[in-house]
């Protein structure tokens, strides 16, 4: 019988609920946040932005943490490493494919061509997919340069992928990341996504039920809780740089939504109240601005703030997933 991979096993003999705290946070942080980490790295602006990378991030841990809480066994994790990046992959690509959907369809589209002509082939290099001409398989990849003026007739030809596609391989004179790939072509062919897909997301000014109201000022509540945890200079760094979804200051929405007073938003930051009020119109602030404040490097910052922010993803999904005695 397949057993579940070791990893698991203080999780698995932990025998009251502090101990498969410990346990899980354990796992989080040491196997699971790195696999996460690695995945998300493989994608860049504009297609993922920061912010949407660590709301992954803790959509991801998310999940992973239901599966773990509901782990049993005759449902195994053989590899977590393995399930953890399946959950990943599925989690971003979903992301991609209702931001873009004219580029997954064509992602779609050219992975079908390279797996099913015999002309191409596909094989995977340090995590990434990549892509080429059959007498090319195991190359490294190149990094595809081609514009869309230097695009020949036959790369431009996009009702017959598989001509345009060679055309572009034989240009570059070698293999690309799949990705890369896309890229080019969504260049070359024109494809541009429609503007309702970019603005899909719920704007500030919509109406909300009452419903929605009071999930989404639980949610910041319990958020708030946990920033509470954090460590002073932790504290400082998120909370100095927090922004809304318009870009400014974040700290006005914990007022309006009556979770915490001025005064204790002053003392998590590590200031009086007078101190905050002088500053609250610059808010928020940048991140040399902050370093000086705190008497750290800009760099230092960057890293705490990371930090701060990853030990809310991993409290946050363990608050969400369903609890088990």
């Amino acid at each position: 019988m397949a057993l579940n991979d070791p990893i698991l096993a203080p999780l698995l003999d932990a025998h009251d609920a502090r101990l498969r705290e410990v346990a899980l946070e354990m796992i989080l942080v040491e196997h699971v946040g790195p696999v996460v980490a690695r995945i998300l790295g493989q994608y860049h602006a504009p297609a993922l932005p920061k912010d949407e990378a660590e709301d992954l991030a803790a959509t991801i841990n998310l999940r992973v943490v239901r599966r773990l809480q509901e782990i049993a066994g005759d449902q195994p994790i053989e590899r977590l490493d393995d399930y953890v990046a399946t959950v990943a992959y599925n989690v971003v690509y979903g992301f991609l494919r209702r931001r873009f959907p004219e580029r997954t369809r064509l992602k779609n589209r050219l992975r079908y061509l390279f797996a099913h002509d015999e002309r191409f082939a596909m094989w995977e290099a340090s995590g990434a997919i990549v892509c080429g001409l059959a007498q090319w398989r195991g190359r490294p990849p190149l990094r595809g340069s081609i514009t869309r003026d230097e695009a020949t007739p036959a790369m431009r030809d996009r009702d017959s992928p598989a001509r345009a596609m060679v055309a572009l391989f034989e240009k570059e004179k070698g293999p690309l990341e799949l990705d890369d790939v896309v890229r080019l072509a969504a260049e070359i062919w024109q494809i541009r996504e429609a503007k309702s897909a970019e603005s899909r997301r719920e704007q500030p000014s919509e109406r909300r039920s009452p419903a929605v109201e009071l999930e989404t000022r639980e949610h910041i509540a319990a958020l708030w809780k946990e920033v509470q945890q954090l460590r002073e200079h932790q504290r400082s760094a998120l909370l100095l740089n927090l922004r809304d979804v318009k870009g400014t200051n974040g700290l006005a929405l914990l007022l309006l939504c009556g979770v915490a007073t001025f005064d204790e938003i002053a003392n998590a930051i590590g200031m009086s109240a007078e101190q905050l009020a002088e500053i609250w119109n610059d808010l928020p602030l940048d991140d040399n601005t902050i370093a000086s404040t705190l008497g750290v490097s800009r760099q230092q910052v960057i890293n705490i703030r990371k930090a701060a922010r990853q030990r809310l993803a991993r409290r946050m999904a363990m608050l969400n997933a369903p609890s088990h005695k």
